[in-house]
């Protein structure tokens, strides 16, 4: 599996800011594999989060535009711009609007991302099962938002089962992800997965697709009354 290890000179900060310091950015930041360092081309994302003081969409259009400019020689399948307002920052799960990496992979994000532009952002902290249930309750939704569309639910999948594998004690990383499928002997989720990093094939069968999501659901609902109790 080929994999990019990033450092702060390897990435295209410079260019960024070239194209995007002219704009009211409250912060612009980088996040996700592309920090990690298990970022894949061809198949992983490039992931960003812009904080604004007002919406503007020409504003994340020109993000989005740039990140894609400066990012070309790694050739992610897309640039996720998620954004933020200002006002939401302090308390984003009470208000409605939890920003898109509040899971339960909240260290994930403060452990590895880079600001670019502005201001440091640190996610509120949560009890863990606070944030697993809002992320179960994403995964129920996007579930019947993506039906029909095996790309996305294929991805959602892979999601899903890359969380399984997270709260049974595997890292984020790809290779730790795979290397605890293998463990856990759960062969539909290995395949799922392992068709996720394999250019996110989408061979398979929606209703497959579908099963497994909704099994896994099931086992992080148990998981998620264990850590209630």
């Amino acid at each position: 599996m080929r994999t990019y290890t990033m450092t702060r000179k390897h990435l295209p900060l410079d260019c960024l800011r070239r194209r995007l310091s002219s704009l009211p950015i409250y912060s612009l930041i980088l996040y996700g594999s592309i920090i990690r360092g298990d970022y894949i081309p061809g198949v992983s994302d490039v992931d960003v989060f812009v904080v604004l003081e007002k919406f503007n969409k020409r504003i994340l259009l020109r993000v989005e535009e740039a990140v894609e400019e400066c990012f070309t020689e790694f050739k992610p399948v897309e640039v996720d711009v998620a954004w933020e307002l200002v006002e939401n920052l302090d308390d984003p799960l009470k208000k409605g609007y939890p920003y898109k990496f509040l899971t339960v992979y909240r260290e994930d994000f403060v452990e590895n991302h880079i600001v670019v532009l502005g201001n440091d952002i640190i996610p509120p902290s949560y009890d863990f099962s606070v944030l697993l249930e809002e992320r179960i309750k994403s995964i129920e939704r996007n579930l019947e938002k993506f039906k029909g569309n095996k790309k996305m639910m294929h991805i959602l999948a892979g999601e899903v089962v890359r969380l399984w594998a997270f709260l049974n004690g595997a890292n984020l990383d790809k290779a730790s992800v795979l290397k605890k499928l293998e463990e856990l002997g759960d062969e539909a989720a290995l395949e799922i997965y392992g068709g996720y990093l394999n250019q996110r094939s989408t061979k398979f069968s929606q209703d497959f697709l579908e099963e497994i999501i909704k099994e896994k659901l099931e086992s992080l609902k148990k998981i998620l009354m264990k850590t209630e109790k």
